[in-house]
């Protein structure tokens, strides 16, 4: 198994909305995965400034571990250190 797939399997078994009686289980599925995407995306920034801080590590090092430019990794991650 990959880590993508091991980490989907984790994600279609997150359940915080689901059951919610107040919306379609469309709504409630969206609603987790966004759930979920806004915290990893809020560890991430956290673990590319631990990156930055505590390892010196390069933006180029980190761009080339999240797959984008280091301008870019720079642009989106720099306003959070």
């Amino acid at each position: 198994m990959s880590a993508e797939s091991n980490a989907r399997s984790h994600a279609e078994q997150f359940h915080w909305w689901r059951g919610n009686p107040e919306m379609t289980q469309d709504e409630a599925e969206l609603r987790d995965f966004m759930a979920l995407r806004d915290a990893a995306e809020q560890l991430i920034a956290l673990r590319v400034q631990d990156m930055r801080e505590d390892d010196d590590m390069t933006w180029a090092n980190i761009a080339a571990i999240l797959g984008t430019s280091a301008q870019a990794a720079r642009v989106q991650y720099a306003g959070k250190e």
